[in-house]
């Protein structure tokens, strides 16, 4: 475990302050909790080892995942403002995808193989929305 983590647990420990999303994803995935899934900011992953993310997602801000090793969403993710999933693996969309700024797919399998316009119809068709535009190039 991470010292980082370890600081963090002792905070909560002590003085009940929680741990932030993004350090238990990184460093104790198993700690993760109902509670902990409603994130009022942004959630910035870039660069980082991160492979999932937790069904029923529901970030504020926005969500980087800039250069990850993630290859797929969770269903039910919502994000506040935009998605960053530029340069990584994902290659298909989950049901319910809601994102309230813009959707980012440059250099991506999903991005290679459609259009704006079928990823757009894509992810309404399961049950989601962007609400503003999809990058793809």
């Amino acid at each position: 475990m991470a010292n980082i983590y370890i600081i963090f647990k002792f905070l909560e420990d002590k003085k009940g302050k929680k741990i932030p999303l993004k350090f238990k994803l990184l460093h104790a995935p198993e700690t993760i909790e109902k509670e902990d899934l409603n994130v009022e900011g942004d959630l910035d992953l870039e660069d980082t080892k991160i492979s999932s993310l937790p069904e029923n997602l529901k970030v504020g801000g926005y969500i980087n995942l800039y250069k990850t090793k993630i290859s797929s969403l969770p269903d039910n993710l919502t994000v506040g403002e935009d998605l960053f999933l530029a340069n990584t693996k994902i290659s298909s969309l989950p049901d319910n995808l809601k994102v309230g700024g813009s959707l980012i797919l440059r250099q991506t399998p999903l991005a290679k193989k459609y259009s704006k316009e079928q990823i757009r119809k894509m992810i309404e068709d399961r049950g989601g929305e962007v609400k503003e535009r999809i990058y793809t190039y």
